[in-house]
């Protein structure tokens, strides 16, 4: 009966490691099936955007894009006829971005 609760004792320690990385797992699988959040929805159409643009002068604009943050960037021309790559906020209209695009 001894040797047996000596052999159960020794056992102790794998039984938490195995308890353990079972609960690790639990979680982890948890975490893999919830759904990611949705991206953004912008409150903005393409054609608000474009309007809101050419009213602050810009004009051109050959590529609007919506990413997966809710902002869309444009490729437009500035009111000094330059190509540049906007970043807009789809929510607000706000700019948030502007790059000369230089040409290669």
């Amino acid at each position: 009966m001894e040797t047996t609760m000596n052999i159960l004792k020794s056992f102790r320690p794998l039984a938490a490691a195995l308890l353990a990385t079972a609960a690790i797992g639990a979680q982890a699988q948890t975490a893999a099936s919830t759904p990611a959040p949705a991206a953004p929805v912008p409150a903005l159409s393409i054609p608000q955007v474009v309007e809101r643009l050419a009213a602050r002068g810009y004009r051109d604009i050959t590529e609007i894009e919506l990413e997966d943050d809710g902002h869309y960037e444009v490729e437009a021309r500035d009111g000094q006829g330059q190509r540049v790559e906007l970043k807009v906020d789809g929510r607000s209209g706000e700019l948030l971005a502007q790059q000369i695009k230089v040409k290669r």
